[in-house]
């Protein structure tokens, strides 16, 4: 070891004994033999003093007034003390009652059967606290010598690493000088065929120039051949006054070149105007999201993109309008209402579940699959109009597993079920088609931090709007732009020139501007009850009966036993059913009507009843 000072020598080795310097200078295997030997000895004796007796035992019992001796306590254990005690007791005065047991040993008195256990317990201590000690000295020892192995260590991997850096620089350097070695060359090869090249270019213009001089030399001697002076003279100013002996007519030289001037509309080069719409072939297979200011378009360009899934096939169109009407929706599957849209977006995810179980238990590739699907019918889109609007008018509809003291809607009942539509509706073929008035992810379902998949999942298309000079309002410009999903450049597009907003997607019945919508008797009730009937009941307009059919009596009973004095159809639809199975707000309506007509019930509002008192 090294000492720091003399003193610090001397402290050192006053505190360290003869052994442990013997025991140091040992070699490693025998302080192990050392160190194992004391712990024999430690065990041993500790295992020597463990059992046995170390004293001598006299047993006794105490006599009853019954004759009868007793010689155990309560817990069963004999009485007994040394023969010490035993004496000193016998002087102090023993009681005649206490004799000797004896039935153990000789009359009572039982010898030790280890007298030198104390010297045991102090071997086994001995030889334990010996090998603790060499222990101790070994591991101190150790520690200093882990010093000085980490510090080898580290010595040997900083020089590797320097030897290895060393040969990188090296190897670096060589490749560097290679590189410049090879560009010099480069630089000198294209050097000398670019001033070849120039050359050449030079020598084959002044040869052309050279050569055209002498073409027009020739030239002009021929036309002049047999002129005089003179005449050579005024031919020479007849040329020079003239502007340019190309153009005929009413021509221009700006006329000649531009490319305008040669090609119109209506010839077979210019392009057609259905070229310029080709972006919307690229809505139909894609998610889309259709966005834009007020007065922009949207709706317009929308029923365009609808009517062009509807051309290429797609049979099953489902438009989700919060205040869409049937009127302006033919030909498609309109679902109108909060309430009703939040009951298709539950079906629309539980759907997508199903299909794609069924995906991967049937065995097909991706192709097959979703030509299974084309093949029977089940391909279709999903229009999600005024899509701003959802997230504040739709809860999660309760299941019918639930019931109203356990249901708690999930707050991002409509962010799951966008980012479902967004990102595996497209192998499902269950493509959808979201208007919006702007593409920010607060307005997109709030669903923030999803602005990266919007930008992977979605084809985005703009609509700009312009400002009528006139009237001061929005209105569209026919501009906008397209995004393809998962690419960063907008490109700019211009939208169809429309006359007529398009509200029939029939196929095989069209209908044409003018032809009036066709309404049915019990719209034109409704229509009369809310127009001109409004003091007297909506039941007055029709006959009444007397009798509920049975559905008619069932929504009666239910709504009798909810103690429910103004039914509501938006409020209580999603918790009437019969066995299960629930009905649409229409059904609902007419099992009121015949609650109304029996005297039950009075209508307060439209799809409101009041219930009469009993």
């Amino acid at each position: 070891m090294n000492y720091l000072t003399d003193k610090h020598k001397q402290l050192s080795e006053s505190q360290q004994s003869g052994l442990m310097l013997w025991f140091g200078r040992l070699p490693m295997d025998k302080k192990a033999v050392a160190i194992g030997l004391s712990l024999t000895v430690g065990i041993s004796s500790a295992a020597m003093a463990w059992k046995g007796e170390s004293s001598d035992r006299i047993y006794f019992c105490v006599r009853t007034p019954q004759k009868k001796l007793v010689c155990q306590d309560q817990n069963n254990r004999p009485f007994r003390m040394t023969p010490h005690y035993w004496e000193q007791w016998k002087q102090e005065g023993m009681p005649r009652q206490v004799v000797r047991d004896a039935a153990t040993g000789v009359n009572g008195l039982v010898k030790a059967t280890n007298p030198c256990k104390p010297f045991w317990a102090f071997g086994g201590f001995l030889g334990f606290a010996l090998a603790g000690w060499m222990l101790r000295h070994c591991q101190y020892e150790e520690k200093q010598r882990a010093v000085f192995e980490d510090i080898a260590q580290k010595r040997d991997a900083a020089k590797a690493e320097m030897a290895a850096r060393s040969e990188l620089l090296e190897s670096y350097r060589d490749v560097a000088i290679a590189e410049v070695q090879l560009q010099a060359d480069l630089d000198l090869i294209a050097n000398d065929r670019t001033v070849d090249i120039t050359k050449a270019e030079i020598y084959a213009h002044t040869e052309i120039e050279v050569t055209q001089m002498e073409a027009t030399d020739a030239i002009f001697e021929a036309q002049t051949a047999g002129m005089t002076e003179q005449q050579k003279a005024d031919y020479i100013k007849q040329l020079r006054e003239m502007k340019t002996p190309y153009l005929q007519g009413s021509q221009t030289l700006q006329g000649t070149i531009d490319p305008n001037d040669k090609v119109t509309g209506s010839e077979a080069g210019a392009i057609a105007d259905g070229d310029k719409y080709r972006w919307i072939k690229n809505t139909i297979g894609y998610p889309t999201l259709i966005f834009g200011g007020m007065g922009a378009g949207k709706s317009w360009t929308t029923r365009e993109i609808i009517w062009a899934k509807r051309q290429a096939g797609w049979n099953q169109i489902f438009v989700l309008d919060p205040h869409g009407t049937e009127v302006e929706w033919r030909g498609v599957n309109l679902i109108t209402g909060y309430r009703e849209i939040a009951d298709f977006m539950q079906w629309y995810m539980a759907e997508m579940r199903r299909r794609y179980k069924a995906y991967r238990e049937s065995g097909m590739v991706e192709e097959q699959w979703t030509q299974h699907l084309r093949d029977t019918n089940q391909h279709f889109c999903v229009v999600a109009e005024e899509f701003t609007t959802w997230t504040d008018n739709i809860v999660e509809p309760m299941p019918d597993d639930f019931s109203d003291e356990k249901w708690k809607p999930d707050p991002d009942f409509i962010g799951k079920w966008f980012r479902c539509a967004m990102t595996e509706s497209r192998k499902q073929l269950m493509i959808p088609l979201f208007v919006a008035h702007d593409r920010t992810m607060e307005i997109l379902a709030k669903a923030k931090g999803l602005s990266k998949l919007r930008d992977a999942a979605l084809l985005e298309v703009e609509l700009i709007a312009t400002i009528d000079p006139i009237t001061t309002e929005a209105k569209a410009s026919g501009k906008g732009a397209i995004k393809l999903p998962g690419h960063g450049q907008w490109i700019d597009i211009e939208l169809p020139k429309l006359d007529r907003k398009r509200i029939d997607f029939r196929l095989d019945k069209p209908v044409t501007i003018n032809e009036p919508p066709t309404i049915d008797k019990a719209t034109l009730e409704r229509i009369y009850e809310l127009e001109f009937n409004l003091g007297n009941k909506a039941a007055d307009t029709q006959d009444k009966p007397k009798k509920l059919s049975p559905m008619a009596q069932k929504l009666y009973e239910y709504l009798t036993r909810t103690e429910r004095i103004e039914a509501d159809v938006r409020e209580f639809k999603g918790n009437f059913k019969v066995n299960g199975e629930r009905f649409t707000v229409e059904q609902i309506k007419g099992w009121m009507y015949e609650i109304v007509g029996a005297n039950l019930a009075d209508w307060i509002g439209e799809g409101v009843i009041k219930l009469n008192q009993i």
